[in-house]
């Protein structure tokens, strides 16, 4: 069993970040999400383990849903 992680963070302004391990969510933001931008994608022995987006902060509600996280705020 593994686990898998989702996380939400202010990247600058007017932007959000997100990170993801969950590879149905990764397929979701692929097929509905197209204005959002892969930052990174992490491998492990040649295999796709996580990919960071760069998603707009209009987004942020749709964002805190898909990823079923809330942006976190620097303090």
């Amino acid at each position: 069993m593994t686990i898998e992680r989702n996380e939400l963070w202010k990247l600058e302004p007017g932007w959000i970040a997100g990170y993801t391990e969950d590879r149905e969510l990764i397929r979701r933001i692929k097929r509905y999400k197209t204005d959002w931008q892969i930052i990174a994608e992490y491998y492990r022995f040649n295999k796709l383990v996580a990919v960071q987006y760069k998603i707009p902060a209009e987004q942020r509600k749709s964002a805190e849903r898909m990823f079923e996280k809330r942006v976190k705020i620097a303090i």
